[in-house]
This record gives C-alpha cells, sequence and structure tokens, in this order.
C-alpha cells in the first residue's frame, strides 16, 4: 500500500499507568486500581527532550492519529496534520497521540473487565470529567520521562482537553491549540448527544449496560447515534454538494427504504461504526462534553500567567455544532485571565470535519504557530510614523493594535519595550506573519466585533492607518475609547496640498500615504485632519499630542491641515484627560 503520508508502518503500545499501589483519582472522587494506556508516537524525541507535542483526539478518535497499521487500509484520523514535512512536522517534533480514558481502543473504559469483579465494568465505571483525561496524559508524559510539552494540540474534544490542561498546568505547555471546541456546551448541543445516548440505552440489547456478558450488542442504537451524531459534523452546503437530492442506484418507487443517496451514505457511516467503536465509551465521552464548564462555577480558573502559554483557537465558518461563537467564548475568557491568544476563523465548506481535512490555510495557521516564532533582527527598524507611535507608549503597557498587518509595531513593543500585546487583524497572509513572529492576533472584525473586548482591558490602543478603511469610523473610535485608557490614531490628510492640485487638474490624489488607485483602493472613507479632529470632539475625545508629519516623517507646524501628508493623534476620553 503506499504510503501517502512519510510514516509508513506505525505500532500502537500499551503501558500500566496506575496499578493498586498507585491507583488513578478520579477528579469525581473515584478511585480506577489499574488503568492500561494505548499510545502511539511519531517522530524522535531529542537529547533536551523539549520537542514534545501531545495530540488529544475527539469523541470517536483513537491512538492511531497517523501513518499506517500493518495490513490495515485505513490511516491515522490526523495525517492531514501530522508526518514529514506537514503542518505538524514529525521530522521536527516528537509526537504522542495517547488513546482516551474511557476509551475502547487499548485504553481502560467502561467495556474493560474490572479485576475486583470479573466482570466488564458496564455503567459501573465511574463517570469521567476532562480533568481525567489529562491526569492520564500526563502520567503517561512522565513513563516517557518528559516533563514538558512545546505544544498540546486537540480538535473538538480534543481541544477541551489541550483548555483544561493549559489551565490547570500551564507551566507545562509552551503552546496550546484548541480548534472547533467549547468551553460549555448549548442545550441544543446537549440535546443532540442525549438523543444519541438514549438511543442506545433504548436498544433492546443494550441490557442495563451489560450486554457484552451475554454476547450482545446494541447495533442499531449506536448505528443511529452516530448517523444523527454526523449530520451535525456537516455543513448543509457540503451534503448539497455531496449529494443533493440524488436518489441511490436506480429509481424505484417511494417508499420508505434507502431511496436517496443521503441516506445510503448514512446508513454506511453507521454500520461501520458499529465495529470499530464502542457504545459504552459512546455514552462516557458525549456525557464528559456535557458537563465540561471550566470557567464557570465557584472554581474558575485563576488568572494566567504571562509566563504561561500561548494559545491558538481555531474556528470554522461552516461548523454549526461548535460556531464560532464558541471559539471567541474561549478567547474572551482566556484574554480576561491576561494569556496571549491568537484567533482565526477559518473558512471551509465541511463544517464541524473541518479539522480534520485538508483546508491549507487551516493548515498553514497551526503550521506557522507550532514552529518557532521568527526571530526579530536586532537591526530592524520601523516605519517613521510607527517609531513615533512606539515612542509614546510606555515601558509595560497592555496595548491593542487595531489592524496590526504583520504585527511590526507589536513586535518592537513586546521585544524592545516589554509590553504585553495584542493586534486584530483580518488580511490572513499578515495573520500568518504576525503569528509565525509569535505576536498574538486575532482575527476579528473591526466594525462588528470589538465588543469581544472588555471595558479598559488596555493601555493604549492603537488604529494606524485604518480607520479610513472600516465601515463606521465614529463607531469604532467609540469602542476604542471604552477599551481602553489612551488612543493613538494616525490617518492620511485628503486635504495635503499635492492631493488638492491633482484634484484640481480632475484626477483622483495617490500619494505615499494613499497610495491606491480610486477603483481599487481598501479605504472607504477620506478625512482632512480638520474633520477628522471634529470628529474627535463629537465623540468627547480629547486630543494630548498630535504629530503632524510630511511623507519622510518630519514634522509640520503651521498650515498642517495643508501642508501635512499625515497625523499621528494621542487622544483621551474628557472623563479620563480630566482626571
Amino acid at each position: 500500500m503506499a504510503d501517502v503520508n512519510g510514516l509508513g508502518v506505525v505500532t500502537t503500545h500499551q503501558v500500566e499507568l496506575f496499578t493498586p499501589e498507585r491507583p488513578l483519582t478520579m477528579a469525581g472522587g473515584a478511585n480506577l486500581a489499574f488503568v492500561t494506556v494505548a499510545y502511539e508516537t511519531y517522530g524522535e524525541l531529542n537529547a533536551a527532550k523539549d520537542n514534545a507535542v501531545i495530540v488529544c483526539h475527539a469523541l470517536t478518535g483513537d491512538a492511531h492519529a497517523a501513518g499506517w497499521h500493518d495490513g490495515d487500509k485505513h490511516p491515522g484520523w490526523w495525517n492531514t496534520l501530522i508526518g514529514p514535512g506537514k503542518a505538524i512536522d514529525t521530522n521536527r517534533w516528537f509526537v504522542i497521540s495517547p488513546n482516551l480514558l474511557g476509551g475502547c481502543q487499548g485504553t481502560t473504559g467502561p467495556s474493560s473487565v474490572n479485576p475486583a469483579t470479573g466482570h466488564v465494568y458496564g455503567l459501573d465505571f465511574p463517570l469521567l470529567q476532562v480533568r481525567d483525561f489529562v491526569t492520564v496524559h500526563r502520567a503517561l508524559l512522565e513513563h516517557l520521562g518528559i516533563s514538558r510539552l512545546h505544544a498540546a494540540v486537540g480538535g473538538s474534544l480534543g481541544g477541551m482537553q489541550v483548555l483544561q490542561w493549559a489551565l490547570d498546568f500551564p507551566d507545562q505547555l509552551d503552546q496550546a491549540v484548541i480548534i472547533a471546541a467549547s468551553a460549555g456546551l448549548t442545550a441544543q448541543n446537549i440535546a443532540f448527544s442525549a438523543v444519541g445516548r438514549e438511543a442506545i440505552m433504548l436498544d433492546e440489547n443494550f441490557l442495563g449496560g451489560r450486554f457484552a456478558e451475554q454476547g450482545r450488542n446494541p447495533d442499531i442504537g449506536l448505528a443511529v447515534a452516530r448517523m444523527m451524531a454526523h449530520i451535525t459534523y456537516l455543513s448543509e452546503d457540503a451534503f448539497t454538494e455531496k449529494f443533493g437530492r440524488a436518489p441511490q442506484g436506480e429509481a424505484s418507487d417511494p417508499g420508505f427504504g434507502v431511496d436517496f443517496a443521503v441516506e445510503s451514505y448514512l446508513r454506511h457511516q453507521g454500520e461501520t461504526f458499529v465495529s470499530r467503536f464502542d457504545a459504552l465509551t459512546y455514552l462516557y465521552l458525549s456525557r464528559v462534553m456535557d458537563y465540561f464548564d471550566p470557567f464557570g462555577g465557584d472554581a474558575a480558573p485563576p488568572p494566567l500567567s504571562l509566563w504561561g502559554p500561548k494559545f491558538l483557537v481555531i474556528s470554522f465558518d461552516s461548523d454549526w455544532r461548535f460556531a464560532t461563537e464558541h471559539s471567541l467564548r474561549i478567547v474572551e475568557q482566556l484574554a480576561a485571565r491576561g494569556a496571549g491568544v491568537s484567533f482565526r476563523q477559518i473558512h471551509s465548506p465541511w463544517g464541524h470535519d473541518s479539522f480534520l481535512l485538508d483546508v491549507p490555510e487551516y493548515l498553514a495557521t497551526i503550521r506557522a504557530f507550532v514552529e518557532e516564532p521568527a526571530k526579530v533582527s536586532a537591526a530592524r527598524a520601523l516605519r517613521p510614523d510607527l517609531r513615533r507611535i512606539a515612542a509614546q507608549v510606555p515601558r509595560g503597557s497592555r496595548v491593542l493594535d487595531l489592524g496590526c498587518g504583520e504585527g511590526e509595531l507589536l513586535r518592537h513593543l513586546m521585544t524592545r519595550q516589554g509590553c504585553v500585546v495584542t493586534g486584530v487583524e483580518r488580511d490572513g497572509a499578515a495573520m500568518l506573519e504576525a503569528i509565525k513572529a509569535g505576536v498574538p492576533v486575532l482575527g476579528l472584525d473591526l466594525d462588528t466585533q470589538l465588543d469581544e473586548f472588555a471595558d479598559g482591558s488596555f493601555d493604549f490602543v492603537i488604529l494606524s492607518r485604518t480607520l479610513q478603511a472600516v465601515m463606521q469610523p465614529a463607531e469604532v473610535l467609540r469602542q476604542m475609547s471604552r477599551i481602553g485608557n489612551h488612543l493613538i490614531v494616525s490617518m492620511p490628510n485628503f486635504a495635503y496640498w499635492p492631493h488638492r492640485l491633482r484634484l484640481l487638474s480632475g484626477d483622483m490624489p495617490r500619494s505615499s500615504d494613499l497610495p491606491y488607485r480610486w477603483y481599487d483602493t481598501p479605504n472607504l472613507h477620506y478625512a482632512t485632519l480638520a474633520s477628522l479632529e471634529a470628529l474627535f470632539d463629537s465623540l468627547g475625545l480629547v486630543t494630548q499630542k498630535r504629530f503632524a508629519l510630511s511623507p519622510s516623517g518630519h514634522i509640520i507646524g503651521a498650515g498642517a491641515n495643508w501642508r501635512a501628508s499625515s497625523a499621528i493623534y494621542l487622544l483621551a476620553s474628557r472623563r479620563l484627560a480630566g482626571a
């Protein structure tokens, strides 16, 4: 069989991590005297043991994330991501993929034999929490002699595990990658899982969870659970593109059989699932997701250290099971606790399953984040206008840069002025460059999503040559004044004298500060310095400093409204300015 991944044949290992002498104490208080864990590894652990990456699987995954099993026709479930030269490059990283506690592919779970009784645990197996997965994974790392991870990466339920790990043991991770996950299922999410569990438990062969002892299996219930869940993993567009209303086979009289291609597909999914997965595992792991709420209750996690992990949170625009709002809640909670967070919503037509597929922007984003951040040359110089902006920001400030581009200013503030920085940028290529350089950047819309930031959460909010490109400049400025104690705004001056001359000659202005032609410009609004200052005044913003600049960056004195090509303003609200 051709090896499309480059890892070749891999082996699943098993290790007994907990024994009666050292039992597993679970988050709910129960003890398990024996716990065996199945896992695979890819790549080589280096001498310093600092190149380890753990991947945490989703509800129906297992330890076989990449490569091939001898004689097996199916590649690892994350072959798109893991392998030589791939987003998680096994030429560089030592990748560990364990099967979850409660799983059915070699790790102790409810279908394992309880040594105390000699019978399968069944529903006597203790209920699980995400923290239990983390405890077992950390024990596996100890067994492998690894004390710290370069990264933990997980999608869906796997992303929940990564989040819990990062909150409970932030000093053990350099990076945390959370993909298409949730920090609190909605009622609709819980309802979908409830129907699946009900189908299993009402199957006549479930027998109160003791079906294995009588040589039976709730195949129908498990297949129905998988069929319904699979509907939620794909988007409507994906179903339409794959099947539309195509009939199954030759035309026939309508009835209640498999008349449509999509029905045949779902039936196949159910039958295949029954052959590889366990009904009890489905019950237990789906229930874990229902109760996961790391930011809720009285035991909400404390603030994260600035030296804790950097986070990358990814969502997909067609995922309606864990829609982007779920990811944004994670971002908001992490940012409120002082974490460095990057976020990107990726376009994909394939719904929740996108995290398993070959979606280039998604894979490139993970690679950019996981790879060592680009080194910033000590000799690299900022643009003149950015140098002036940086000079207004005191050392150690909390800074938000809206429309940060490739993060040049934020890299400077972070590395040379010790600032805690966050960028906002929508351009995908620019975001990747910022992420590669280690700059936390959020893919948010300045016109509609600034309410994601809490009041007064930054010392400085910067909007450099971007105000003219937003739909609602006044509303963006209002949001900035709510989010930050100080505002720095720069903007080209449409009234610059060469612009006036070009207008008099009948042509649209172009200059180094307005380099675009009228038909390909991203700029939606044009303002003179006088009209811009009138807007500031109408919004209750006080100009504390103004730097009117020539194209070369020199300060212009008198007559700035026609002599300056751009200007930088240091602003504060009247309330703060008078304090």
